[in-house]
């Protein structure tokens, strides 16, 4: 017989996973009568709880979970590397520890979610990399399992996250871009529906339109160095004083080679502005144009909350926190 999962309990009572939940652990925000209900039915069908859950005093697994969202390619942005070190150092001195899971592809993230969840392999979950309409957190939010998300969602009052202003980072990489009055502006960012590539590439054309920027063109590329270098032999066959501005620092660095192969000088007769402040931008000829995204204060504020929200007993209320990204204005941005 295929084992009984509280998914099942809550189908066959009409009532929500995280109610049938809260009834298992004798949750006093339960009523007792539907405690009862909950008890007798899993009584009848002879549910058993995850054995590493039932196995464990009170349930905990003493555990934090990061979601590292694809692509995978030498870590997609520092911040993630960031993170881990961060999160750790505040998880040991509380004897706990940390688990590390990689999505391979989109798809794959909502399963790692829940099985993070229905097999207990963490008391909670950080993740990034939002969408709007996210089925993760949403998921999460069902099962009122603690978690903090790395960008906000439709819902943003409903739960807490950590978010880097990518519309004023939009704002930041074209102001700096059009004062040299480039015949041409593109705008390199991350897949749609992404909310920080959408909101840079909101703030990227709001500025554009103040600054007088006509010409201008969106491309959604996946962020890594072998695709800005695909991006600049592409765009590089237009002639005219052009300008980049490219959401991460990893499609910058391709552009380089790119501009490179076709004879084209970076900081002469072409433009061009990173994102993200990766290490190594200051050491590109020229020095890359980029902004800061500061790792280090987001890791720690991911850190903090996902910690107070573990220790909440019941009473946590959500935080809301937002990262000013920081000019890092080189030469990669100069036209002559």
């Amino acid at each position: 017989m295929a084992r009984i999962g509280i998914k099942q309990l809550a189908e066959q009572l009409n009532v929500d996973v995280s109610t049938v939940s809260r009834a298992l652990r004798d949750d006093p925000r339960v009523k007792p009568e539907t405690k009862a209900l909950v008890r007798d039915l899993a009584n009848k069908l002879e549910y058993r709880p995850n054995a590493a859950a039932r196995a464990l005093k009170g349930g905990r697994t003493g555990r934090v979970a990061v979601l590292l969202s694809p692509p995978q390619q030498r870590f997609a942005s520092p911040v993630f590397l960031e993170l881990l070190s961060t999160l750790d150092a505040y998880l040991r001195p509380q004897k706990m520890s940390l688990a590390v899971f990689a999505a391979h592809d989109w798809d794959e993230e909502i399963d790692i979610v829940r099985s993070v969840v229905d097999d207990h392999l963490a008391d909670g979950i950080i993740l990034g990399r939002t969408r709007q309409d996210d089925k993760r957190i949403r998921f999460l939010l069902d099962r009122d399992f603690p978690f903090v998300s790395f960008g906000q969602t439709l819902w943003p009052n409903e739960h807490s996250w950590v978010e880097i202003d990518y519309a004023e980072a939009g704002r930041i990489a074209i102001s700096a871009l059009a004062s040299h009055k480039p015949d041409s502006l593109s705008v390199i960012t991350a897949s749609e529906g992404l909310r920080f590539a959408d909101n840079f590439v909101k703030g990227a054309l709001e500025e554009a339109e103040r600054s007088g920027l006509n010409d201008v063109h969106i491309r959604r590329e996946e962020m890594s160095e072998d695709q800005g270098e695909i991006v600049a032999k592409e765009e590089l066959e237009r002639d005219g004083r052009l300008a980049f501005a490219c959401i991460q620092d990893s499609l910058a660095f391709g552009f380089f080679r790119g501009a490179a192969q076709q004879g084209r000088q970076v900081g002469s007769d072409i433009a061009l502005f990173g994102g993200q402040n990766f290490p190594g931008s200051e050491h590109t000829a020229p020095p890359l144009s980029t902004f800061s995204t500061q790792d280090q204060k987001v890791a720690d504020l991911l850190s903090n909350v996902m910690l107070k929200r573990l220790n909440s007993d019941g009473k946590f209320v959500p935080e809301h926190h937002t990262i000013a990204p920081i000019p890092m204005l080189r030469a990669s941005h100069l036209l002559d």
